[in-house]
């Protein structure tokens, strides 16, 4: 029998229930640590979104245009 594995653990906040006031002021307090937190590391954390958009991008295609425009799409071999 294989051993249960654990679920992934994952960042979260439990918060009580609040009603709208104090909801909004929620949102304010965490628009306000975020774009703190881009002034302090933004220009590092788009370096590191952009290197692994690059790794998640298809490699790019071995396609050489020979100059003849009214070649088929594909050429079957």
């Amino acid at each position: 029998m294989k051993p249960r594995r654990r679920p992934r653990r994952h960042p979260q906040i439990h918060l009580p229930p609040l009603d709208a006031s104090y909801a909004l002021t929620l949102v304010d307090i965490f628009e306000r640590a975020i774009a703190a937190i881009w002034r302090a590391h933004g220009e590092r954390m788009a370096e590191l979104l952009e290197h692994s958009a690059a790794a998640r991008r298809a490699p790019e295609s071995e396609y050489v245009d020979d100059g003849y425009p009214d070649a088929p799409e594909d050429t079957p071999f």
